[in-house]
């Protein structure tokens, strides 16, 4: 228990029981109304606080002025009206009084007192010299003084009451709220639709988002109105017309028109969205899980792997094919903390092109985990799928620096994919780059609408068919029949957005493919359909015919390799 007893609102218990009366709602209106302009949730809460403490006092004062305010130390006589503020303030009449009994305390008085207004009869002790804590605190009891302030209860009890009343506020249609401000219909200034056009037609005009600040100037509000109302008006008024969008943050918002935002950016391109991602626990050999941590794959994130991670101050990354496509970054963990984030679902940022110093309006999507922009910046500078890609921060929280580390100019042997009657085939062909790459992700293809059509006919094939048909034509092009994982990773990710632990998850449990080093796996096709089904088969694998085999350990995904060896 805090404080004293005498006091509800001073009592731990009455707190965490609160609930939201009609007489809190409509302090809040009179309140709100009063002060003209929208306010908090934590400062709604606190006034709501202070009043209940406030009443509370009032009402004491008011039971006290019916009597004396009982003391133990004191004298009473018979006929005199009490009011006892250790139980809860009750009221009593003095009927009788008697001497005490009990040599431990001298000489003292014992009053009978017919209590109201069910009339039973008690007695306390009077005239009573010996230190009593009600002789200390009747006085502050009496004047309904506190211990621990209404901000001080709030501090300690406001999560429970901000939890009770934001559902009351939003049960109230007078009550509205845009963000983390709070304001009443009636009192908010009118938002006509001639001032939403004329913002629509700023916005246009700038070509770029607005702060409302800079709507409000142009617009003719009523005079009398605090700017605080006339901006949570304009903010509430166009965040409820579908023509504009917010995508700045809390305490910056921006305006922009939603028909101005890129089609890629207002809904997740389909190539960006994993049709296979890890689930945790798909049993991969250890050289397998050392090429997925290299890859990055936003699809082989599990929580249980990212929910500590801190932030880093840059990122680097293998350019995907879908990535290229689309001219996006599909963010693990690690790169979304370079990014801002907010209450809105899109924010508009700025890429720094490092080496030619220009910005990229670009746009991140924290919520589906790309950012996109970087289409022509991948194409100007000729960056292929293998690219490898760093992002690192600067000092402005909306732009980020990307960059590549170039090279001269050299040839290498790459996959290039082409469509022949119907199905996808390989063969290498040599082509020159002028970044670092990861060579054996580097695909390049001959016509993408073919390859997309072919896509899109794959749909219904699952992915460890989808493997046994990639695999052996990748084969062909080795003398030794030799694929390598990633360059498999690459192949699918042609067809099917894929992370790469479910496709070397189907390396790993096929009995078709075996590793021989390097990275490299070759296929049998006599062992086509033959699955291993325990840790132990793949790693041992004990229907190859390999004499290069190489023996892997096997964990399941998602459990570390020190944690395996501790099972």
């Amino acid at each position: 228990m805090i404080g004293q007893r005498g006091l509800r609102t001073q009592r731990a218990e009455y707190w965490q029981e609160f609930a939201v009366h009609d007489e809190d709602l409509v302090h809040l209106y009179e309140w709100l109304t009063s002060d003209g302009q929208p306010h908090t949730l934590d400062e709604l809460a606190l006034q709501v606080v202070e009043q209940r403490c406030r009443d509370e006092e009032e009402s004491l004062a008011k039971e006290v002025e019916r009597g004396r305010i009982y003391q133990p130390e004191s004298e009473y006589q018979v006929g005199e009206t009490l009011v006892f503020t250790a139980l809860d303030y009750a009221v009593g009449e003095v009927i009788a009084v008697r001497p005490g009994d009990n040599p431990a305390y001298g000489d003292f008085s014992v009053i009978a007192v017919r209590m109201k207004p069910h009339g039973e009869v008690r007695e306390f002790a009077a005239n009573f010299k010996p230190p009593h804590a009600l002789n200390r605190a009747a006085e502050r009891q009496a004047a309904g003084s506190r211990e621990v302030s209404p901000s001080q209860l709030y501090q300690m009890y406001g999560e429970v009451v901000r939890g009770h009343l934001v559902k009351a506020l939003r049960a109230d249609p007078e009550f509205v709220h845009w963000d983390h401000m709070w304001f009443l219909r009636s009192a908010m200034p009118e938002v006509t639709i001639g001032h939403l056009n004329i913002a629509e037609a700023m916005i246009d005009m700038a070509g770029k988002p607005l702060p409302p600040q800079e709507i409000l100037a142009e617009l003719d509000f009523p005079a009398g109105t605090k700017p605080a109302a006339q901006l949570f008006a304009l903010n509430y008024a166009l965040s409820r017309d579908e023509r504009f969008t917010d995508i700045g943050t809390s305490d910056k918002p921006l305006w922009f028109l939603t028909r101005m935002i890129p089609q890629a950016v207002l809904l997740k391109p389909q190539r960006l969205v994993p049709v296979q991602r890890a689930m945790g626990g798909e049993l991969i050999n250890r050289e397998l899980l050392e090429f997925a941590a290299e890859l990055q794959d936003e699809a082989d994130e599990l929580l249980t792997l990212t929910a500590d991670m801190p932030p880093v101050d840059s990122y680097t990354f293998p350019l995907s094919y879908p990535d290229r496509r689309e001219g996006t970054i599909t963010l693990t963990a690690a790169a979304m903390s370079l990014f801002p984030t907010g209450r809105n679902s899109r924010l508009m940022i700025s890429f720094l092109d490092v080496r030619g110093k220009t910005p990229i309006r670009g746009w991140v999507v924290p919520d589906e985990r790309y950012a996109w922009g970087l289409g022509e910046w991948y194409e100007s500078n000729g960056l292929p799928a293998g690219a490898t890609i760093q992002l690192t921060r600067t000092g402005d929280p909306f732009t980020i620096a990307v960059s590549y580390e170039p090279r001269s100019r050299r040839g290498e042997w790459v996959y290039f994919a082409a469509m022949s009657n119907g199905n996808l085939t390989f063969s290498i062909q040599k082509r020159a780059y002028t970044c670092r790459y990861d060579r054996y992700l580097l695909m390049e293809v001959q016509d993408e609408a073919m390859l997309d059509a072919y896509a899109t006919q794959l749909r219904e094939k699952s992915l460890s068919e989808i493997v046994l048909t990639l695999f052996p034509e990748l084969a062909k092009l080795s003398g030794q029949g030799l694929v390598h994982a990633k360059t498999l990773y690459a192949a699918v990710n042609l067809v099917r957005r894929c992370g790469a632990i479910p496709i070397f998850a189907e390396l790993t449990r096929q009995a078709c493919f075996d590793p021989v080093g390097g990275g490299n796996w070759v296929y049998d096709e006599s062992l086509k359909g033959v699955l291993y089904t325990s840790a132990a088969e793949m790693s041992e694998r004990p229907r190859s015919r390999r004499q290069d085999l190489i023996r892997d350990q096997v964990y399941p995904y998602g459990m570390t390799i020190v944690q395996e060896a501790q099972k």
